[in-house]
Order: C-alpha cells, then sequence, then structure tokens
C-alpha cells in the first residue's frame, strides 16, 4: 500500500525477500511493468452499462482487454453479450473461472469460529463498506440469512465509533467482511453481537492455472 507502487515494490523486494507482487486495480498502472495482467468480472455483473467509472463499473474502456493476459470470470457465467464481447476483444487471453466460498464466521471479538451455516434461518444485519454490497447480502442470503438491516457505507470507508452505534437495537446478530473487520475496534458495536464471514475463492483447474502463471513469471 503506498502512492508510490515502484517505490513500495522495491521496499518489498529489498526488505521482505519478496519475490512475486500482486498489485490490485494494477491493470491501469501504466508507468509499472507487469509480466501477467488478470482482469476480473462478477458473473452476474459483467460489463455492467459498458460506461466507466462513474457512470458505470469500468476502471477503462472495455477496449483496454486486448491488454489482458487472461480473464477471470468469477462466480459465472458472465452474461452471454457480455462473454461475446470480451471475446472478440480478448481472443488470446487465458479464461480462468472461480467461485467465492464461505468457509467460516467468527466473533469480531474473537474466539472460536462457526460453519457458515450456523446463519441459516437466522436474521442479520448487514454491516459492510465495499464496492458492492449487494453481491455480500447475496452471499448472505445463499446461506439461508434474512437480511433484516443495513449499513453500508462507500468503499474504503474509514471507520469511527458512531458507524456502530445501536446495531443491536436494529438486529440481533450482524455480518461483516474481513475487509471490514480490520478496520473495527470491537468495543465500537456496544452490545452487539458482530461476526466475520470469511470468503475464500476457489479457482477451477487451479494445478494447471498456476502452471501457466509460473511459466509467465519464469
Amino acid at each position: 500500500m503506498g502512492r508510490n507502487r515502484t517505490l513500495v515494490g522495491w521496499r518489498a523486494l529489498a526488505a521482505f525477500g519478496a519475490e512475486v507482487l500482486v498489485l490490485d486495480d494494477g491493470f491501469q498502472h501504466h508507468r509499472l511493468h507487469r509480466d501477467v495482467d488478470i482482469v476480473s468480472f462478477d458473473g452476474e455483473l459483467g460489463l455492467g452499462n459498458g460506461c466507466v467509472l462513474p457512470r458505470g463499473p469500468l476502471r477503462e474502456p472495455a477496449r483496454a482487454l486486448r491488454r489482458a493476459d487472461a480473464i477471470a470470470e468469477i462466480d459465472g457465467p458472465l452474461p452471454g453479450i457480455d462473454a461475446d464481447r470480451i471475446a472478440a476483444l480478448a481472443p488470446g487471453a487465458r479464461r480462468l473461472r472461480a467461485r467465492r466460498r464461505p468457509k467460516a464466521l467468527r466473533p469480531l471479538r474473537g474466539g472460536a469460529a462457526r460453519s457458515p451455516g450456523a446463519l441459516r434461518g437466522a436474521e442479520v444485519g448487514l454491516l459492510a463498506a465495499v464496492a458492492r454490497p449487494r453481491s455480500f447480502r447475496r452471499t448472505l442470503e445463499s446461506l439461508g440469512a434474512r437480511v433484516v438491516a443495513s449499513r453500508t457505507f462507500r468503499d474504503h470507508h474509514a471507520y469511527g465509533p458512531g458507524d456502530l452505534r445501536g446495531l443491536a437495537q436494529e438486529a440481533p446478530l450482524w455480518v461483516t467482511t474481513e475487509k471490514d473487520a480490520v478496520k473495527l475496534v470491537p468495543s465500537w458495536a456496544g452490545r452487539a453481537d458482530v461476526r466475520v464471514l470469511s470468503i475464500e475463492l476457489e479457482v477451477e483447474d487451479a494445478e494447471a492455472i498456476l502452471d501457466w502463471l509460473e511459466s509467465r513469471l519464469r
């Protein structure tokens, strides 16, 4: 994390012996050399309305996909019209498919984790500051939870005590993401029961994808 990613990269190499550097949103960092560019799409959203931020979900015009080495479909398949357009723009890009899998539910205050199945039939509140809270809501509902309250903030929101005040009066149980949990002080929640849902990404044909990545990085 840092404004100057080149400087941060050198720091990672020199101080920590890093061998592979992974950048979030690195596709648009034109000044920095990359060995592999992977562009990810949410299977439900796809190309959206085809517009760039702030009018749409794209970081660059779709034609930039010509630079992509791989296209990742997360929780796909992509809508047919989007899949065809992406294939036309990046015909040589490798295709990756992956799904988000809930793995554990742990208390924000610390303690033993439970299975995500514990949410089945539960009334929960959704607490998140992510780009697409609807996707997180969909995950909770797929686990059988009923979302009865919601507190959502803009992506990368800097939480404060007031953001969690009064949670216990709105829902008996609140669920947040791991991305949000690192920004939350447990005492801010008062008497509210806040749990953190851990989600892992399961990649199809993972060994073949790893072999391909290693061949590109040698």
